[in-house]
């Protein structure tokens, strides 16, 4: 099956709940194993995504054109700093955060529809990922096709904004100087490399449970059906067997009367011969 089967199941998995995504993808990826097994691996390792991924991504399947606005603003920011156009930057910076928080409170409605808790952590991650949005156009992309498995974080590159924002649109000013990158923390870094270990096994143990639950649904209703055939064919045995002891019970009752036909026939013979014998004596 093409990449088009593929984006056709995801687009499908990411639109369900969380409680329902794993089990459906078990099942998509059994359905696929037997036609395309390179596709059935492909929706195994679909990731289920984060309460705040979620959110997300239905945010961004039910207002998509609120969604192109992150892109916009974006874009539109990413001109005004190359300008330095301190007043457009100002204006532009303030539409992103009403445009965050606008979305940001759809997404606390989607979780309260949903009954899922919408906390101070989540809210936070799906901020930064509105956040992340709008400043990287690969970011926008992921969160239009609303298909995360995790949260997105704004790239750093965003100290260009605060640059921008205090330099005056009348002067011209030699480029801003690329800021510096991060410093790397080597203990998060493992952390974090070791939490997508553990999320990706605990995915795997899901798929597994839940493969392994469905083959013995299945053996169990096989089981079911071959238990009441069983007592089906037990039922037609014991029917049988009661007509036959009734059949056995006339039969002996024909084999009487049988017997006793013949025992009145002989004595009807003896007694016609008997009459036979006197008269011819009397004629004599």
């Amino acid at each position: 099956m093409t990449s088009r089967g593929f984006d056709a199941v995801a687009d499908e998995l990411y639109a369900l709940s969380r409680d329902e995504f794993t089990p459906a993808r078990t099942e998509r990826a059994k359905e696929a194993k037997g036609r395309d097994p390179e596709l059935a691996k492909r929706i195994s390792q679909l990731r289920k995504p984060t309460v705040a991924a979620w959110l997300v991504n239905q945010v961004s399947r039910r207002h998509p054109d609120e969604i192109g606005q992150l892109a916009d603003l974006g874009a539109r920011l990413r001109t005004a700093h190359q300008k330095l156009a301190g007043d457009e930057l100002r204006t532009l910076s303030r539409q992103r955060n009403e445009l965050i928080r606008r979305l940001s409170g759809r997404a606390g409605g989607v979780a309260g529809e949903a009954g899922v808790p919408y906390s101070d952590v989540a809210m936070r991650q799906v901020e930064d990922t509105f956040e992340a949005a709008v400043s990287d156009p690969d970011a926008a992309a992921e969160v239009a096709a609303g298909r995360l498995s995790a949260a997105l974080e704004p790239s750093s590159s965003e100290d260009w904004l605060a640059a921008a924002l205090a330099a005056s649109p009348k002067r011209k000013a030699a480029p801003a100087p690329a800021p510096k990158p991060p410093k790397r923390d080597a203990e998060a870094e493992r952390r974090q490399a070791a939490l997508e270990e553990a999320r990706a096994k605990a995915d795997e143990a899901e798929a597994a449970r839940d493969e392994a639950q469905q083959a013995l649904d299945e053996v169990s209703a096989r089981a079911d059906k071959a238990a009441a055939r069983v007592a089906e064919l037990r039922s037609q045995l014991d029917d049988a067997s009661r007509e036959e002891r009734a059949v056995r019970k006339e039969l002996t009752a024909a084999r009487k009367a049988v017997t006793a036909a013949e025992k009145t026939a002989d004595e009807a013979r003896r007694q016609v011969a008997e009459m036979e014998s006197f008269g011819q004596r009397r004629k004599r």
